[in-house]
């Protein structure tokens, strides 16, 4: 009797231990979650590190390892930069003639958009590769690929057929992977752990995971993927406390680690959505979704877009639930509210009459006075909205005023081209009465007539503009980095080019080859302009948008 009740105990107390632990955890994933962004900003400061390194390198070795690096980074943080990086690794291998180079990069390349879901790209990738001239670590990481791109081919394929023959294909690399890599590496005990859990063989895949387990640091990307492959094999047990434990220590890791492609936190959402924590799940599986749309992976997006389905109806459905018993709730309070004031009503009829005239007269008063505030109220917003339109009104007569003045200033122009026109005219003229053809000749080919009219151009437009918006540079300059400032000019009445060029934007000339015909520069230029102004920018999103905002101050 007594080891029966010690039994019991202990059970029991193992169950709240459990609890604990795993209560502990979801506290933990929770505040990671609301300081995201904090590791999100380690990750970012740490991409830039690495991409000074690209810059800084002095020659194409240094170059491909320093950009093989930052493809390191962003391969489980962002796809298409991940992408970009190899493609460049793949360029710079090239120029070096660098075969083996190459090679590695294609494996890579393969791994990647196989994690991504492009099977297509990562085979063919994959098929470029000169495999006779593999060997030692490359030839590891050919296998490996392989079998991880046709274990994916076959998991996502519908065709029983094709995914039997993936399977196979995927089983056959593993072979060889596992004929030329030593027993107690890493990638020989992942290969063995998933071969046990594929064959349900889980105790035994789980005496391996306790190895890997030994190889990785806690914290880590790499612990956070030996986590999730305990979890899954801890579900195949049917041990659902274990599975849930490891799948939040996976996502914990992966979070801090700022991993966008997971799988961990939204496994753990599904399964927290079917024992009825629904907002626990809501939170964690919209956090997932975030990460997987960063990742850009539409594989990941097949597979949380239902979980998130399924978990936002058993949302909506739990606060319909809610609200429900709350309305249920307020109509018994109210009907209850009913009827012990009739009931006092019905005992004190005589004395709350009285009370009950008291209370109409302040109510009564209670109203007037708020009627006289209200009313006092209007009044003064109607006092701000007539100054509000006094000052419009001041600052439309101002810009009549302006454009009146810049209407004479641009007839005053033409004018003054006619003339000029009209005097070219006359010359040509004489000269053609005299047969002084040679004359005409060096006129028409004289290109500085052309260059001093299109200075004589900017320089009208550069004064009318400036006399419109005089502080247009400063505000210009206050929507750029400090460091990307543009300098006041000797002659404060000019603009440098590519400020001109926002000047037009400002004055709603909008479209590149509009602004490049006034410039007399290509449109190519134009945009380039343009695209290297807003990346220097604050906000480069927003640039051209600001720049139309800027006030006149005319």
């Amino acid at each position: 009797m007594r080891k029966l009740i010690l039994l019991t105990f202990c059970i029991i107390f193992s169950a709240v231990s459990h609890a604990d632990r795993l209560d502990s955890l979801y506290h933990a994933i929770d505040d990671v979650i609301k300081h995201a962004d904090d590791y999100m900003l380690n990750k970012q400061q740490q991409l830039a590190e690495l991409r000074q390194r690209v810059v800084q390198a002095k020659d194409d070795k240094i170059k491909y390892d320093a950009t093989m690096a930052l493809y390191e980074a962003y391969a489980s943080f962002r796809n298409d930069s991940a992408v970009a990086c190899l493609n460049r690794c793949i360029n710079i291998a090239d120029e070096m003639g660098r075969q083996d180079l190459k090679n590695i990069s294609y494996i890579r390349m393969g791994r990647q958009q196989s994690t991504a879901g492009f099977y297509n790209e990562a085979m063919d990738y994959m098929s470029r590769i000169q495999k006779q001239e593999l060997s030692g670590d490359q030839l590891t990481e050919y296998h490996y690929t392989m079998r991880h791109l046709y274990g994916e081919m076959g998991a996502y394929t519908q065709d029983m057929v094709l995914r039997q023959e993936y399977y196979r294909l995927s089983a056959r690399h593993r072979d060889s992977l596992l004929a030329i890599i030593p027993h107690d590496t890493e990638i020989y005990l992942g290969c063995m752990e998933t071969k046990y859990s594929n064959d349900h063989n889980y105790e035994a895949a789980l005496d391996i995971n306790d190895k890997r387990m030994r190889l990785v640091t806690p914290g880590t990307h790499e612990y956070a993927i030996v986590s999730y492959f305990r979890s899954v094999e801890y579900a195949g047990l049917g041990n659902r406390a274990e599975e849930k434990y490891w799948l939040a220590q996976s996502a914990l890791s992966d979070i801090k680690n700022c991993v966008m492609d997971q799988a961990s936190l939204w496994s753990l959402a599904d399964i927290l959505s079917e024992e009825g924590d629904i907002d626990r799940s809501h939170s964690y599986v919209e956090y997932s979704w975030a990460c997987t749309s960063h990742f850009s992976a539409h594989v990941r997006s097949w597979l949380v877009s239902p979980v998130l389905t399924m978990i936002n109806d058993k949302y909506k459905e739990n606060i319909k639930k809610k609200n429900t018993n709350l309305l249920v709730l307020m109509i018994i309070t109210s009907l209850l509210a009913i009827f012990m004031a009739g009931l006092y009503i019905y005992v004190s009829r005589k004395r709350e009459q009285l009370a009950i005239a008291r209370n109409e007269l302040k109510e009564t008063n209670d109203r007037l006075t708020e009627q006289s505030k209200q009313l006092s109220d209007a009044n003064a917003h109607l006092s701000s909205l007539n100054k509000q339109l006094t000052s419009l009104n001041e600052q439309l007569s101002l810009s009549n005023r302006v454009k009146e003045d810049y209407i004479g200033k641009f007839f005053t122009l033409c004018s003054e081209y006619i003339d000029k026109l009209d005097k070219f005219r006359i010359k040509v003229n004489r000269k053609m009465k005299a047969h002084q053809y040679d004359d005409l000749m060096v006129m028409s080919n004289n290109e500085k007539m052309r260059e001093d009219e299109l200075a004589v151009l900017y320089a009208n437009f550069d004064n009318i503009f400036l006399h419109i918006f005089p502080n247009f540079l400063d505000d210009f300059n206050a929507l750029l980095k400090p460091e990307h400032v543009v300098g006041k000019p000797d002659n404060t009445k000019q603009l440098p080019t590519d400020v001109r060029i926002f000047a037009l934007i400002r004055l709603g000339i909008e479209d590149s080859s509009k602004i490049s015909e006034f410039l007399h520069y290509s449109p190519n230029t134009i945009y380039n302009y343009r695209s290297r102004m807003k990346n220097r920018a604050i906000d480069p999103n927003n640039f051209e948008e600001q720049i139309k905002k800027i006030e006149s101050k005319g």
